[in-house]
């Protein structure tokens, strides 16, 4: 194709990975970016670290530029949760190129459920008035995409002197070994052949009277392992009386603190993340004991909750019970509050949390 010969722009992708970029030597020497703002649902925690300040520098210099998330999405509500994390993350600024869902992750669960988030992504973002794209290697686009995305805009990855995919695209990434001034290491380079027609930019929303925010979170059980996270109380969190062993929760603003008490043991020290990967700080438990009993605080973002308070109401299920012990509010203590939801020595087996 003659297009791909002739680049109408040339441009980067970037993320925390590329470290504190010197946008204005970078400028010189690019067209465009496209900045990474996070990854799969909508937690803070799940933000990229660079993402406000690598946005901030494109709109002070003038940098045209899009977004892209990564996606891990393996069922509706996470595809949901998805587009919900990119409008938190762009409302105010001025997009020249679309938000792109980055598809990539090779777990069999995402694969399946690939197109149909990615649809359920886009119609999202299009009802507020955003270009969609999809970005996916040269594998992905033929053995797992085909044709049933050809509504949005494509961004095909292949690391070669030409893009070889037959369905043609708006965007190519040619190689992840680019070198630019003012980025230290490696940078992914890309050639845009046609401009993707961007809609008007939306309109501010007026403040609502009270933004409610998420609570997401999963467990560890002993039989079954890690289970598919939950929102709010859509469902909960645990199965089929099997002990939970880990626990790990995230809010979409705000923040959380939480602790494990074990069997037979003590309370661990406070956790602050929502990875099941990190050891140190991702998760309450150690992942071999059972857990009998947990407390739980949140901390309300005033800012984007227009003043509103919120607190953390959670209540479990001890083994071998049917019915699940009082609801708790943060770490109070009062009428069938301990301060704590669980009672020592009866390991918990299902969780359920909301921010009210």
């Amino acid at each position: 194709m003659n297009e791909r010969k002739n680049p109408v722009q040339t441009g980067i992708d970037v993320s925390y990975a590329q470290g504190k970029i010197n946008w204005e030597e970078a400028k010189n020497h690019i067209d465009f970016a496209i900045i990474r703002c996070g990854y799969g649902d909508n937690l803070t925690s799940q933000d990229d670290a660079r993402w406000k300040y690598n946005a901030d520098a494109c709109t002070r210099l003038g940098i045209p530029f899009g977004v892209y998330l990564y996606s891990y999405a393996s069922n509706d509500a996470q595809s949901r949760s998805e587009a919900a994390h990119v409008l938190r993350l762009i409302q105010g600024y001025t997009l020249s190129l679309p938000v792109y869902l980055d598809l990539e992750e090779e777990s069999s669960a995402v694969k399946n459920h690939a197109v149909r988030g990615a649809r359920i992504f886009g119609d999202i973002l299009e009802a507020a008035g955003y270009a969609v794209g999809i970005y996916a290697n040269l594998n992905w686009f033929r053995n797992v995409i085909g044709n049933r995305l050809d509504r949005f805009t494509r961004w095909v990855a292949q690391y070669n002197t030409t893009c070889d995919y037959a369905g043609g695209c708006d965007l190519w990434q040619y190689t992840a070994s680019g070198r630019i001034p003012g980025i230290d290491g490696n940078v992914d380079m890309n050639y845009l052949y046609r401009i993707p027609e961007m809609p008007a930019p939306p309109e501010t929303p007026e403040s609502p009277d009270s933004v409610i925010p998420d609570i997401i979170y999963g467990v560890k059980t002993r039989n079954y392992g890690i289970l598919p996270d939950v929102r709010n109380r859509e469902d909960y969190a645990g199965w089929q009386d099997d002990e939970i062993i880990g626990i790990k929760i995230g809010v979409s603003s705000g923040s959380v603190r939480y602790r494990a008490h074990l069997l037979g043991g003590h309370w661990l020290p406070y956790v602050t993340g929502n990875d099941w990967k990190n050891d140190d700080n991702g998760y309450a438990g150690d992942s071999r004991t059972a857990i009998d009993a947990l407390e739980i605080y949140y901390s309300t973002d005033i800012s984007e909750t227009n003043g509103h308070y919120y607190k953390a109401v959670y209540q479990v299920k001890g083994k071998g019970n049917t019915d699940y012990y009082p609801n708790q509010h943060d770490n109070e203590t009062g009428t069938s509050m301990d301060g704590y939801a669980g009672v020592f020595g009866i390991p918990v087996t299902e969780l359920l949390i909301s921010l009210e």
